[in-house]
Parts: C-alpha cells; sequence; structure tokens
C-alpha cells in the first residue's frame, strides 16, 4: 500500500470514528473517549520528549483528570490542570537532582506547555459538548480547522512560491496560509449560520480567529518536534503521524473560540 493509500484509508477511519463520537456518544462516554484519546496524545508527547520516568508524570496527570468524568460542571478547570504541574515540578526535581541540564528542563518546559492545551481542548469539548448547541458548535470548530488544513496543502501546493515560517515549517507558504484561511473561515462560518442561526458577522468573525490561531497551534508543534528532531510525533495513524500531528491544530483554536462563543452567545 502506497504512503497515499495508507492516508487516505486511515483519513476515512478517523473521520468515521470522529463523526460517531461527536454525534452519537454523549455524557460518560463521550468524556471518556475524549479523555482517553488526550491521555494518548499527552503519552506520544512524553515519547517523543524522550524524559525519563514519563509513568510518573502520567498517572500524575490521570488521576485528577478522571475528576471530569465525575461531575465536569462542578469540577473547577484549575484543579485537573494545575494540581498535575505541580506534582510534575516535583518529579523533575527528584528525578533530574543529579542531571539536570538545559536540554532536559527545555523538553520538560515543552511537555508541560503541550499537556495543558492537550487537556484544555478535552476539558473545553467536555463541557460544551452536552450544552444547547455545543455539537454543532464544535462540528463547526472541527471542520473549519480541518478544511483550512486541506484548503492551505491545495493552494500550497499549487501556488505556494513565499514561505510562511521557513525556520520551523519550510513546507508552509504564505500562498497556503491564506487559500486555507478562505477556505476554513467560508466553511466553519457557513455551517455556523446555517445549522445555528448564528449572525453572519459574528460567524466570520469566530471563523477567522479559528483558523488563524490553528495556524500558530500547527506551527507551535511543529516547532517542538524541530527543536527535538523528529518529523512525526508518532506512528499510530498509518500515513498521518501521531495524534499530536492530527490535533495541534485544535489545540489552542478550539477553546479560545468556544470561550469567545460562550462569551457573545
Amino acid at each position: 500500500m502506497s504512503e497515499l493509500q495508507k492516508r487516505v484509508a486511515t483519513a476515512v477511519v478517523l473521520v468515521g470514528a470522529g463523526v460517531y463520537w461527536m454525534l452519537f456518544t454523549q455524557g460518560l462516554l463521550f468524556a471518556l473517549i475524549t479523555l482517553v484519546v488526550g491521555l494518548l496524545a499527552v503519552i506520544e508527547l512524553f515519547a517523543m520528549l524522550r524524559l525519563p520516568s514519563s509513568v510518573l508524570y502520567i498517572v500524575a496527570l490521570t488521576i485528577p483528570s478522571m475528576f471530569w468524568l465525575w461531575s465536569p460542571e462542578t469540577i473547577p478547570v484549575l484543579f485537573p490542570l494545575l494540581v498535575p504541574i505541580v506534582f510534575w515540578v516535583m518529579i523533575y526535581v527528584v528525578v533530574m537532582r543529579h542531571t539536570s541540564s538545559a536540554e532536559s528542563f527545555s523538553r520538560f518546559a515543552y511537555a508541560q506547555w503541550m499537556t495543558l492545551w492537550v487537556m484544555l481542548l478535552c476539558y473545553t469539548l467536555i463541557t460544551v459538548h452536552p450544552m444547547q448547541h455545543g455539537v454543532m458548535f464544535l462540528s463547526g470548530a472541527f471542520l473549519g480547522v480541518w478544511a483550512a488544513d486541506i484548503g492551505a496543502y491545495f493552494v500550497g501546493k499549487a501556488l505556494g512560491k513565499v514561505k510562511l515560517c521557513p525556520s520551523i515549517s519550510p513546507n508552509k507558504s504564505m500562498e497556503g496560509f491564506l487559500g486555507g484561511l478562505a477556505l476554513g473561515v467560508v466553511v466553519s462560518a457557513g455551517f455556523w449560520v446555517n445549522m445555528l442561526g448564528m449572525g453572519i458577522g459574528k460567524a466570520f468573525a469566530l471563523g477567522l480567529i479559528l483558523v488563524v490561531v490553528s495556524v500558530a497551534g500547527d506551527l507551535g508543534e511543529s516547532a517542538i518536534k524541530r527543536a527535538v528532531g523528529v518529523k512525526d510525533s508518532g506512528q499510530i495513524l498509518p500515513g498521518h503521524g501521531g495524534i499530536l500531528d492530527r490535533i495541534d491544530a485544535l489545540l489552542p483554536s478550539v477553546p479560545v473560540v468556544a470561550m469567545l462563543w460562550l462569551s457573545i452567545a
């Protein structure tokens, strides 16, 4: 099977699984699947960064995160986000007390930074999904980010000349960014206008923020991969790399836009 065939086959499976997860699960099952995917992404992150005693960090993250399954609407978001970070600092100090270096601390900081965004995405999904119109809003956000990625790829392939950020991601172009921006905004805004009755101006503004922040998320993960010398975050998804490679653009964009949507709804 060629690389393209692997990529297409994996994409079909991912789309089917994503539709089932978003539209046909709810409550505890939706939250459980969301947290499992999030924790798998964090495990993948630690494998990529090659931090020692990774199991301790994962356990320190998993236990407080389980509280979201119990009662996500009453558990303060800071508890599952900040409690593990405090324990992580203690673990790092104990494990690295004799061998700490600038590189090891940089990798530890990368792990903390990315994990915060992964868990913030999980929290956003778990809390917004059961809300009125929550499923449709999240669906529009996901579609917008994916449409932007597709538009950027094809426009960049056809017209790309000016590099967007060559020191981080040399294959991305300004033309691809603009093409992805246009498609992503149209798809997300069009979905929200038709499915939620959202005002056109509000929908396009949210779509614009969604796509711009998603590009920042994509480049942020690319910067970490370049810093540690890897091409993909993992190999769990044939033709697509790892879980983080598929959700990096969603990490900051969905929480930011969801917060804006809830504040102006």
